[in-house]
């Protein structure tokens, strides 16, 4: 409707224009370029206005005239360019199919039709990876460190195929170039952590580790974890006791539960006789977690005391952690102390129903010799030496990790909070109930006759007489000496005192 107005008006214009110079009466002479005319002045005011518009029209189809090569050029770059990003698209399928070859063709299709390389470049590299040539490879990833759009991927390229060489040197280098051009970058994070781990450069990949944080590349918690365990191998390897405890503490405010940070703070503070500092760090470390390790620990800095005393300090760390394992054992350690055997009993019940534990059978083997003699304490013996060992690191009460096991360490601590991975096998069950009851009986004792007694009690002739049993229990009682440094998870000592018993029987 608007264009139907538009042309109406147009129309009325020019009527009105060619009417009003039509008439025009006056009249106009003049003189130019030696010719003389004369006319009527609507006519020739007319004519002006035509060639003026003739003028315009023809200057346009000029023009279009001669954009008419750049137009047919620029039609040409255009399917150029299409034909090269199809290629480009089709190549990067064949990459991702993995047909080398398919990949390489489209490859120098992209490159003849695409002047931006940066494009190709990519295709070109992993066309060259697929089909096997390392060297063009690494010439086109190399090439993409020229551009900036291009350097990150040029990098992870690079570091690939170095770590693929073994050489991690490069790789670290490569590694460490990305994260700091993209230190949002996962792969960049990881790939420095995991270098720092194997080079056990603890305190550069705790670097890592802030940054990541801060980037949001790593949760807090995992961070706080991660940072908490490099600390501890760092105190570990250091050699000065002062920066070591403060390694130490620090790693302890960020991870409460991590216990060879515990451990080594409390070793530090009792080389120094700091006791009360030293109980205080392993009480605060058994209540985040229960770990054997801390048990000895605190064990052995009450070693001195009386047993009555020793026996209310474990109670108290017992009482840290309630619902542990490591708190029953820690009751009946306490009670074997003061010779309460029947307290202990109680107290391991039902822990020895619920798995197998070398530390809970040798204390059950030294309730039941305080309740039944040492005959009763054999078969607990036994059981403390078939039973698996603790697969948890420390459980024999330090942490002698090597380089490769401080990783392993605080990668699994980092992700899982926990010091290794579960086991493969399932824990060995403990024993039934009724056969905790069984055992823990007095054992049923059948008369002999008299002639059988007579000559048991007259030794025959050119025999010496037998020694009597008792000197070899008083043997395997030596292993119940409630004065010494008997630890709770000694499983050597378990063994040794099963072997005896054997012996005795």
């Amino acid at each position: 409707m608007i264009r139907i107005l538009m042309f109406l008006l147009g129309a009325v214009f020019f009527a009105f224009v060619i009417t009003y110079f039509a008439s025009l009466d006056s009249r106009i002479t003049g003189e130019a370029f030696g010719y003389h005319f004369d006319g009527p002045s609507g006519l020739i005011m007319g004519a002006l206005v035509v060639l003026f518009l003739a003028a315009i029209y023809l200057t346009h189809k000029i023009k279009d005239i001669m954009a008419i090569p750049a137009k047919i050029k620029a039609k040409d770059a255009q399917t150029k360019r299409e034909r090269g990003i199809a290629a480009l698209t089709r190549g990067l399928e064949a990459a991702a199919a993995g047909d080398g070859e398919d990949a390489a063709h489209h490859a120098r299709v992209a490159r003849r039709n695409l002047e931006d390389v940066a494009l190709t470049r990519l295709l070109t590299a992993q066309a060259a990876q697929l089909s096997g040539d390392a060297a063009a490879a690494k010439e086109s990833f190399s090439a993409m460190l020229a551009a900036p759009e291009t350097e990150f991927i040029g990098l992870k390229g690079l570091y690939a195929q170095a770590m693929a060489a073994g050489e991690h040197d490069a790789a670290k280098g490569y590694a460490e170039r990305a994260f700091r051009l993209r230190p949002n970058a996962a792969w960049a994070f990881q790939s420095v952590f995991d270098l720092g781990l194997e080079r056990g450069a603890w305190n550069e990949t705790r670097a890592a580790v802030i940054n990541a944080q801060k980037n949001k590349v790593i949760e807090t918690a995992r961070a706080d974890r991660a940072r908490a365990a490099l600390m501890t191998a760092d105190a570990h390897a250091e050699s000065d006791p002062a920066a070591a405890m403060g390694e130490a503490e620090a790693a302890l405010k960020l991870a409460p539960d991590f216990t060879p940070a515990s451990v080594l703070a409390a070793r530090i503070a009792m080389d120094d006789g700091k006791t009360s500092k030293a109980a205080k760090i392993l009480e605060t470390g058994f209540a985040a977690s229960a770990h054997p390790a801390l048990i000895k620990l605190y064990d052995r800095l009450y070693k001195d005391d009386t047993p009555e005393k020793r026996a209310a300090k474990l109670n108290k760390l017992a009482e840290k952690n309630p619902t542990s394992d490591e708190a029953a054992l820690l009751k009946a350690r306490a009670a074997t102390l003061v010779e309460d055997w029947q307290g202990a009993v109680d107290a391991l019940e039902a822990h020895v129903s619920k798995t197998a534990s070398p530390a809970a059978f040798s204390l059950m083997a030294k309730a039941a010799a305080g309740l039944r003699g040492e005959a009763a304490a054999q078969v607990w013996y036994e059981h403390a030496a078939s039973a698996p060992r603790d697969p948890r690191p420390g459980a024999e009460g330090a942490f002698h990790l090597t380089r490769e096991g401080w990783a392993r360490l605080i990668r699994e601590f980092m992700d899982y909070a926990r010091l290794s991975p579960p086991p493969i096998e399932e824990a060995t069950a403990g024993l039934a109930p009724e056969e905790v009851k069984l055992l823990l009986a007095p054992p049923v004792v059948e008369e002999a006759p008299e002639e059988l007694e007579e000559d048991a009690e007259t030794p025959q002739e050119g025999k010496p007489a037998e020694e009597p049993a008792e000197s070899a229990e008083k043997d395997v009682s030596q292993h119940d000496d409630p004065e010494g440094d008997d630890h709770i998870h000694d499983d050597e000592e378990a063994e040794r005192a099963a072997n005896a018993a054997r012996e005795v029987s």
